[in-house]
């Protein structure tokens, strides 16, 4: 029994897919399954029940998995209990998950003043289609914190804010709508939206405003937040944006906020509560640090990129 066969069905249990599960772990499905053939001939017993439209443990396998997360934690609670150099220096490695956006417009920065002050400790970055996608890493083990919206849905994750971020939509300057300031979900039916991926970036809040009354025309869907800029600055279309992912030198794009209360979000590291880790206690202890004594505001208009550097008031 190896510990790469434990954390492949781990991975399968936690996302219900051998798909998901290889592309989680960065294998074939086919080693994937290998790897869970050769573990349930070793102990003689069916560990998966191989069904549409999920994967799910036997009873067998469920006590593989209980057995194996203890065996997970011991090995995790060695690596960080001797992650010290001889000079007391924490040193070790911090696996972070999150979205391109999430990395280019505000994590980038916490992990550059990181790296500034703890260099012994070595950042592995892993670039997730979604932040559910994220969070699924940290569940399966494969990553240690995972950065993007708090949701409170996983009793065993801890989730630190860091900051509440309003969302808007963006037009092109010389849209018809430019300038009139709040817009309603019926105004901008009438012309065609460019969405990110379901699942992804703003998808989930977009989908809920148009929900019941049917959506407008779709111009195009991408995980890019650049690529979604661009269309929507050559086009009628609107997109639903991260206040922080649109700069002021963008003179060709114009806000629209929705008729009612802000459309705001709270983001911010997730990790497992069971995990200990030093280099991941200093990470949050910075970014605590950085975003000040309650989570930071970032409205539409403020700069962005750097606003987790800068102590709110």
């Amino acid at each position: 029994m190896e510990i790469r066969q434990l954390r492949a069905l781990q991975a399968i249990a936690d996302t219900g897919s051998f798909w998901e599960a290889a592309d989680l772990l960065g294998l074939t499905q086919s080693a994937l399954s290998h790897q869970v053939r050769q573990l349930e001939e070793e102990l003689g017993e069916t560990l998966l029940v191989r069904a549409r439209p999920r994967v799910y443990p036997t009873p067998a396998g469920s006590v593989v998995l209980e057995a194996g997360g203890r065996i997970s934690l011991e090995i995790r609670s060695l690596e960080q209990r001797f992650a010290l150099s001889r000079h007391g220096a924490v040193v070790g490695t911090l696996r972070i998950a999150a979205t391109p956006m999430s990395f280019t417009y505000l994590l980038g920065n916490l992990c550059e003043a990181f790296r500034s002050q703890f260099p012994q400790v070595e950042l592995v970055f892993t670039a997730t289609e979604s932040a559910e996608q994220a969070v699924r890493r940290v569940l399966s083990g494969a990553s240690d914190i995972a950065f993007g919206p708090l949701t409170g849905q996983h009793e065993s994750l801890n989730e630190v804010a860091l900051a509440s971020v309003e969302h808007a939509f963006i037009v092109r300057s010389g849209h018809p709508l430019a300038g009139v300031g709040r817009v309603t979900p019926d105004q901008l039916r009438q012309f065609p939206i460019a969405l990110f991926q379901p699942k992804s970036g703003t998808r989930p809040m977009t989908d809920a405003i148009f929900e019941g009354e049917g959506s407008p025309p779709v111009l195009t869907e991408s995980n890019d937040a650049q690529f979604i800029k661009r269309m929507v600055s050559i086009s009628d279309a609107s997109a639903l944006m991260v206040a922080f992912a649109v700069d002021e030198a963008e003179p060709a794009l114009s806000w629209l906020r929705l008729e009612g209360p802000p459309l705001v979000a709270d983001v911010g590291l997730i990790h497992k509560k069971s995990v200990h880790m030093n280099a991941l206690e200093l990470f949050k202890g910075l970014c605590l640090d950085l975003r000040g004594p309650r989570p930071a505001q970032v409205l539409v208009g403020d700069e962005p990129g750097s606003l987790l550097l800068k102590r709110r008031p």
